[in-house]
């Protein structure tokens, strides 16, 4: 019996995969849902296509990684700002809990450029876990 919906937010990068491996544990502990949401947001001068391209791979190797642990899994890909699209997603779901791993970035690329992280802690209506 399902009990939890889970979001595990992932850009695919290596920072990402701790997360997704404590996504995957937190999901089998709670036998949770697990959603795993990808945002297509191109920076000036990337091809769309190939971003879309790359999200649905990273998507794919994630649900077969859950999947392997018996984690019932629903992948989402959607467009827009990522600090936006993944509070979005959490929302349609019904969310009890956001899983986002952290890039590292240091103090002043948070304050020059944002982190996504970090706004998704200071916004979301349900549980976020940060994954170092």
């Amino acid at each position: 019996m399902i009990l939890l919906n889970i979001l595990l937010a992932t850009d695919g990068k290596p920072h990402s995969e701790k997360a997704m491996n404590y996504a995957i544990e937190y999901a089998m502990l709670h036998k949770a849902m697990l959603f795993i949401v990808f945002v297509v947001s191109p920076k000036t001068g990337e091809d769309k296509e190939t971003i879309i391209t790359y999200g649905k791979g990273v998507l794919e190797e994630v649900k077969m990684k859950a999947m392997e642990h018996g984690v019932s899994v629903t992948t989402l890909l959607e467009a827009g700002s990522p600090y936006e699209s993944i509070l979005k997603a959490a929302d349609r779901i019904s969310a009890e809990a956001i899983i986002v791993g952290t890039s590292g970035k240091t103090v002043i690329d948070r304050v020059l450029i944002g982190s996504v992280s970090e706004y998704v802690v200071r916004n979301a209506c349900c549980t976020v876990v940060v994954v170092r």
